[in-house]
């Protein structure tokens, strides 16, 4: 028997994962100095990684999502499995270049719902300026307090992302009600 899940319900699912993702993002940026059991460390991160995830697959059920948004949204979900991917295999070579990806491609993301009037302009300029502090915080001597800082930037950011899109109202038609036709379905 099939199973429908609507636009509606795949976007609140996608905006409530965005916000704890984003918040549990930001807290996570101080676990290294907070939390001793690196154990402990990874499973927020992984919490952190599952909620990002989600709601950027959710994402993809924004109504006319424009090509360079399609992109940064497929980008990002790469970074953030190789970020995964780097964890599991405790290689520590991936991190920085998965972490750009993800940032690049939420970057492109919030330019493009910018762009269409579905969020505010500093959204995307605080991703950018969290990937900057990333970045310096990642080559210099002794700048890991930009690091630290880029994390928290990037959740903030995120989490407010979410609620965003969450009051945009995407998933609804001209009426203001949400029509048969969004609805997904897929086979048990």
């Amino acid at each position: 028997m099939p199973i429908t899940v609507s636009r509606e319900t795949v976007l609140r699912v996608g905006v409530v994962t965005a916000i704890i993702g984003g918040a549990l993002r930001a807290v996570a940026s101080f676990a290294p100095a907070l939390v001793t059991s690196a154990g402990a460390r990874e499973s927020v991160y992984v919490m952190v990684d599952v909620c990002l995830g989600t709601s950027l697959a959710s994402f993809f059920s924004i109504r006319g999502l424009r090509p360079v948004a399609v992109g940064g949204l497929a980008l990002a979900l790469a970074g953030i499995a190789i970020v995964r991917l780097d964890r599991m295999l405790s290689l520590g070579t991936l991190y920085p270049v998965a972490a750009f990806a993800t940032a690049i491609g939420v970057m492109a993301l919030s330019g493009s719902l910018w762009s269409r009037r579905i969020i505010a302009g500093w959204v995307p300029m605080a991703f950018a300026l969290s990937t900057e502090l990333g970045v310096l915080g990642t080559i210099m001597a002794g700048a890991n307090t930009l690091f630290v800082w880029s994390g928290v930037v990037f959740g903030v950011t995120f989490a407010s992302l979410g609620c965003m899109i969450g009051s945009s109202g995407q998933w609804r038609g001209p009426s203001g009600r949400q029509h048969e036709r969004d609805g997904y379905s897929h086979a048990s």
